[in-house]
Formats: C-alpha cells, structure tokens, sequence
C-alpha cells in the first residue's frame, strides 16, 4: 500500500510529464538511428590435424647387429647424435686395407715421376700409376662411407619416438628404428570448399584451437595453398603454421580452425529497426517528419545490428524505437534519449503494515 503523501506525489508528476488534456501532440513518439555500413564477414570453420615442422622416421643404413641403441620415447637429441650402431669389425679392415694400397700407389707415383723428363718410364706406365693412386683413393673413400653406415645418426635436432629396437638385434635398411620430430613449429593442414579458393593467400592469419586443450587457443599464419581442387570431394587443402616452442602442443593433435573473410559493404541498421510482413523485411524512415515504409532484404546480422539491402541512403535515419505505431504517411516525434533522463527520481516507501 502506497502512503497517501506519496501517492499524491506520483499524481501531481503525473499531471506535471502529461499536462492538459489535448495539449499533448498525436504524432508517434519515435527514436531514430542512422543508417551506416558494414561488411558482410563470412566465418569459415574447418578442421585440421597437426604434423611437426620437420618429421622422419629412421631406418639403418646398413644391414647388421646392434652393438648400442641410444633412442628413448621423447627424448631431445642434437643434430649429428648417434641413435644407433652396428657391428663395424669388417668395415674398419676395410678401411685400413684400403689404406695401406692407396699409401703403396703413391709411393709408385712418386717413384716414376722423377724419371719423367729423363724417359726412364713410358707414358703409358705413368698414367697407369696414377690410375692406381685414383683407384685406391676412391676404394678408400667407400670404405670410410661404409664404416660410417654402420651408426646412424639424427639428421636434425628434435625429439625421438619409441623403438623396438634391442641390442643383439639383426637389422637391415627395411627396420625402423625410430621417428625424430622437430616440433618447434607444427603445420596444421585442412580443407576448405572450392567456392572459398583465392581468399586465403599465404601470409593470413588464422585462429586454432586445440581440440585436447579446450580454450587453448593461438593464432597461425598460412604457408601453403594448393594450386588445385580436389574434383572429388570440391576442396582444396591449405597449411598454416603455428609456434610452438614453448612446446605446449603435439604433433597429430587435431585443431579447429576458424577465421573470418570480409565481404561486400551493405547498409547496417540497428535490429529493433527491422520488421516482418507479408512481403518480407522492412524498415521505416523518417522523411520530411513523416515516416516511410522501405522493403529491404536482410543480408546478415551482426551483434546488434542487420546488415540490408533496400532503397535505403547514408543520410536516411530509421525507427529503431517505437516501429509499431507506425503507419504510412503519419507524423512523428523524435525523443531524444538524453530527455528521459531528466525526470528526478522518485523514492518510493513500502507500507510494511498492509504486508
């Protein structure tokens, strides 16, 4: 229950905001907004599935015994480091073999050569001494590469995988060793509808999320698009590359990727300015005081505001309050929201006893 000095409090500001009868004026009361524009951004989603920047996996070079296998599952190795030797008994006599023929060609070279100017030795017997020099030296050179075949070494630093590889074991160049994984940046590869081909070029950025990570987000840039669409399935596949040294993500993970086109430029208009009939959208306008009603077609809406198409102008302004008292040809009046606000507060007091 209101008390009656408030009560006639409430009526006399009553009195006060809508005066006398008749003295108010029949034109709707209406706010207006202006028409602007906007682009139409066309959100594109896809998903994609990580691999490391660099990636391998490792055979033997050579077919022998594992005397030392130095692998274990994510373990960082530099360049160079050896993962894993064979057996190199042959292959060492082979090289001192190889050796001690190319020490003794040599030493026969260097016989024959002073007795060059004097025709001690044909020409024939000298281009066949260095002939044998040559030989030995390439017989050795093979087997240096030989005796080198028998480690093998990671051809980049990064980090190994898991191995069924065990000392004693007999492989060949056919037995995997391992994977060796430079993860310092993965690429992300996806696939996108042919009607989107030409819109991402390397360079653009995009956003990806990891599907084992929700709300880990980062941001990529695109390396590579394809130069063809798939006539299979109308698509074409597009890499990105994200950073990741700080070694938050692995390869294999899958990640959504999401990133906006921009599109042509429309009319933008405040969404309580649009209306529905019988014939579609529309919205009204105010011109010369009176309102206008305007077909327009909607195009895409945008946190609080439509994107149309329609006889509209940048200078035109719509009813984006007050769009049901409408009509065709009627008067309106403007309010400015800055007015409402003049009006003083009223403290309004709870009659505890009625309660």
């Amino acid at each position: 229950m209101i008390r009656q000095p408030l009560l006639l409090a409430v009526l006399s500001l009553a009195l006060i905001v809508v005066g006398p009868a008749g003295a108010q004026s029949d034109a709707a009361p209406v706010r207006l907004s202006p028409v602007t524009t906007g682009e139409a951004v066309t959100r594109l989603e896809a998903v994609g599935q990580s691999r490391a920047r660099r990636s391998v996996t490792l055979y033997p070079e050579a077919t022998g015994i594992v005397t030392a296998i130095k692998v274990d599952a994510d373990q960082r190795v530099e360049a160079g480091g050896t993962l894993l030797t064979l057996d190199a008994e042959a292959e060492r006599n082979e090289v001192e073999r190889t050796r001690a023929e190319l020490r003794d060609a040599r030493r026969r070279l260097e016989r024959y050569e002073p007795g060059i100017d004097q025709g001690m030795f044909s020409p024939t017997t000298i281009d066949d001494a260095r002939r044998e020099v040559e030989l030995a030296r390439l017989a050795l050179e093979r087997a240096r590469i030989a005796l080198n075949d028998r480690e093998r070494l990671a051809p980049f630093a990064g980090y190994t995988g898991m191995t069924d590889i065990e000392v004693g074991q007999r492989v060949d160049p056919d037995t995997p060793i391992t994977t060796l994984d430079d993860r310092t940046a993965l690429t992300v590869r996806f696939q996108l509808a042919g009607q989107y081909f030409g819109q991402l070029t390397p360079g653009d950025e995009i956003t990806l999320a990891a599907w084992a990570r929700p709300g880990a987000t980062v941001t990529g840039t695109i390396e590579a698009v394809d130069s063809r669409i798939d006539t299979t399935n109308g698509t074409f596949r597009v890499e990105a590359r994200i950073d990741n040294r700080d070694d938050r993500f692995r390869p294999g993970m899958r990640f959504r990727v999401s990133t906006e086109l921009p599109g042509p430029t429309h009319l933008r208009v405040p969404a309580t300015s649009l209306q529905w009939g019988d014939n579609g959208a529309y919205v009204w306008i105010v011109r010369d005081g009176q309102a206008r009603r305007v077909g327009v077609s909607l195009i895409a809406r945008q946190s609080g505001h439509v994107l149309v198409e329609g006889e509209l102008e940048r200078d035109d302004r719509v009813v984006s309050e007050g769009a049901q008292r409408m009509r065709p040809g009627i008067e309106v009046r403007v309010i400015d929201p800055a007015d409402l606000d003049d009006y003083p507060a009223i403290e309004a007091i709870r009659d505890t006893a009625a309660q």
